[in-house]
């Protein structure tokens, strides 16, 4: 059992729970709990290191024996080293690492969201979830924005970054990646109202950072959209915005 939060494979957890320099370094993500460790292992992702304390569920357990079958490295840790290794308050007692993902682009792209410069871990999950399940084929994530495997986006996208490409590119390289698309940049304040446009054809929708919108560069890309709000409301959080549009083009795609 490891007890000691000087063993390097805990330090390593740690800083890639803590630190972007680390988690870009190492190429490395820390998926914590049962639900989102079933779910790697469901889309047929690797495990590089498995740690366990007493404190994990049977079902994690099951999970443990699954990752030894497939020759994973699991190590029993103390509980003290699992809250130093948790990114969470109450740790679910097992957590993983796994190499970051690279998942390509579709070449018949003809849904695709842009986050440019989400602040906030828990809206960038919250967009990644929403746009799995509304079958978005990529989100592209402009300079600024935050870690996509920063620990609570991992959380609140409860799995999305299993089945959705998600990279990080410039204003200018994301530009040239739309080519062809009808882009669509979700504002704030004047716009067509979302439910007019037609979603049919191969479309991106840009949503920006609650604070400042879309930047320049991306708002000169395409047209404005806004969702129509009543009792004096200005703006939604911009995850939710995102969510709504979303769920929008999938209506309209016959897709629900």
């Amino acid at each position: 059992m490891i007890s000691s939060r000087a063993n390097p494979r805990v330090k390593l957890i740690n800083g890639l729970q803590t630190r972007r320099k680390v988690r870009q370094k190492n190429g490395l993500f820390v998926l914590e709990g049962d639900r989102l460790i079933r779910e790697a292992l469901a889309c047929r992702q690797a495990l590089n290191l498995l740690f366990v304390s007493s404190s994990a569920s049977d079902e994690a357990m099951d999970l443990v024996q699954q990752a030894r079958d497939l020759g994973v490295s699991v190590e029993e840790v103390s509980d003290d080293v699992m809250q130093y290794c948790s990114a969470t308050e109450t740790p679910p007692g097992i957590l993983a690492v796994l190499n970051q993902l690279d998942l390509p682009v579709p070449a018949d792209l003809h849904m695709a969201v842009v986050a440019d410069h989400f602040s906030t871990p828990g809206n960038l999950g919250t967009l990644l979830r929403s746009a799995a399940a509304a079958g978005a084929q990529v989100v592209f994530l402009t300079e600024g924005t935050v870690d996509a495997y920063n620990p609570k986006v991992v959380r609140g996208a409860m799995g999305a970054h299993f089945r959705l490409p998600i990279h990080s590119l410039s204003a200018h390289q994301i530009g040239t990646r739309l080519a062809g698309l009808s882009i669509w940049i979700a504002e704030a304040g004047p716009g067509i109202p979302y439910s007019q446009v037609n979603w049919t054809g191969p479309s991106a929708i840009v949503i920006g950072s609650e604070a400042y919108g879309p930047q320049p560069a991306l708002q000169k890309l395409g047209k404005p959209v806004a969702i129509p709000l009543a009792g004096g409301m200005e703006s939604l959080n911009a995850a939710v915005a995102g969510s709504v549009i979303l769920f929008e083009i999938q209506r309209q795609r016959g897709l629900l």
